[in-house]
């Protein structure tokens, strides 16, 4: 019976209301991040078929494209109009292009030399999207590769040593990636690589820096509404608008100190990790492809990089993400009564920046469904996270369109929050997390 007793005691103490809630956030969490990653999925299933044009127009790849399912491919053949391969693949609304050249056919059954196709990658963004129809892509020209050596392995017998090694590698792919309405020879694996490695910091550090900046501020407010040191303070010859000010500007410059040195120590976990493969991508590139681009020239080439008013409307971005995360901050740490309902409150904040943290590293937003688009877009941290890519993408318009209403944001949760500060709210109300355990004990003693 002892046992039993301090063990209902123990377990009642640990379940808290706030154990309950972050038991409940993090079903909400994981359900509602499933949906979404499940509607990116499908949305990349649907767009990740491959294609091939056909230029040769011989008898073998005829017979070539038709055997292709039984070795891992079933590509979707397209006719091409005109040499403009961009505009041609706008026209056919695709991502990916594997084009058969004139006298692949007569390469391989000649066998005198490595037979060439040309594989063409838009890239419009990062994210799953991206990256799965690269790897369709690449699974055709394997598939090709297959294919041809097995046609050379049963169609020719008392191969010479030529032909022998060239079953080594029957098949040589030249690999090109449009992005911005440029063409550059190079891996989009490569790319791919190099753009995870610069645009995953931007997120990681606007994520910690916003639930540092929330965490500080709600804390530092319920501690003094605790110590009766707020009243106090309010009750002095200042105005509550300047203490509001002061509260805000110090909870930033502490909040960029930290988020800075976890930038520091993020952006060589990520050069270690990511440098690496990069640059096994570029080796495995160039022994491929002649004249292969390096991944930081095809960014310079393809115009995915930063400039100065980039920079610029980056920071602005920044700036408004973290005023509206301490804003938000400031209303319900007026609410909080002690450490535990700062615990509490901070959830909603953290939900509204893990959701799109998460999702924006695996997925890409603006290729999702409109209605999950608009959904993203409508919490304003989405507007940072994706903005780095906005602009390197040139979708400065939706970069200004977040700023915008990034700005409207801010406005309204710092108009109630000044509100909350220049009157009796900011004493009345309160969220205490044990106000029912509180009340049962009133009860219980006056009985």
């Amino acid at each position: 019976m002892k046992l039993g007793n301090l063990l209902k005691k123990e377990i009642k103490e640990l379940l808290t209301p706030q154990a309950i809630f972050s038991m409940i956030f993090t079903c909400v969490l994981l359900i509602v991040m499933g949906k979404v990653m499940g509607g990116a999925m499908d949305e990349a299933l649907n767009n990740s078929s491959v294609n091939i044009a056909d230029l040769d127009g011989s008898a073998f790849t005829e017979e070539m494209i038709k055997a292709l399912p039984d070795y891992g491919a079933d590509p979707t053949v397209v006719t091409l109009q005109s040499e403009d391969l961009e505009s041609e693949m706008e026209r056919l609304d695709i991502k990916n292009l594997v084009i058969i050249p004139e006298g692949f056919g007569d390469s391989v059954v000649n066998g005198s030399e490595s037979a060439g196709v040309d594989c063409v990658s838009i890239v419009t963004g990062g994210g799953l999207t991206t990256s799965m129809q690269n790897m369709s892509a690449s699974s055709l020209t394997a598939s090709i590769s297959s294919y041809v050596r097995n046609y050379i392995e049963t169609q020719k017998m008392g191969m010479t040593e030529s032909e022998k090694e060239l079953l080594a590698e029957p098949v040589v792919t030249v690999e090109y990636t449009t992005a911005n309405g440029k063409t550059v020879q190079v891996s989009a694996d490569m790319l791919m690589g190099v753009l995870m490695s610069q645009s995953m910091i931007a997120p990681f550090a606007v994520f910690f820096l916003i639930l540092m900046a929330s965490q500080m501020i709600m804390t530092a407010i319920s501690t003094e509404k605790i110590d009766k040191t707020l009243e106090t303070l309010m009750s002095a010859p200042v105005s509550r608008i300047t203490v509001l000010t002061a509260k805000m500007i110090s909870a930033v410059i502490v909040a960029l100190l930290n988020a800075g040195a976890m930038i520091i120590g993020f952006a060589f976990y990520m050069q270690s990790m990511m440098g690496g493969a990069a640059a096994e991508l570029e080796e495995g590139a160039a022994a491929n492809t002649a004249g292969i681009t390096s991944g930081a020239e095809a960014l310079a080439s393809l115009g995915l990089t930063l400039g100065i008013g980039d920079i610029l409307i980056f920071g602005l971005d920044l700036f408004l993400t973290i005023a509206i995360g301490l804003s938000v901050s400031l209303i319900l740490g007026a609410m909080a009564t002690d450490t535990k309902s700062v615990q509490t409150l901070v959830m909603p904040i953290m939900m509204a920046t893990m959701i799109p943290f998460f999702v924006t590293m695996f997925a890409d937003v603006n290729s999702m469904s409109p209605a999950l688009k608009i959904i993203m877009y409508i919490i304003p941290f989405t507007h940072t996270y994706t903005a780095m890519s906005n602009l390197m993408f040139g979708e400065t318009a939706l970069v200004i369109g977040g700023l915008i209403y990034q700005a409207v944001f801010f406005a309204v949760c710092m108009y109630l929050a000044v509100k909350m500060f220049t009157s009796d709210l900011l004493f009345t109300m309160n969220f205490s997390a044990d106000r029912g355990r509180k009340k049962s004990l009133i009860k219980g003693g006056a009985k």
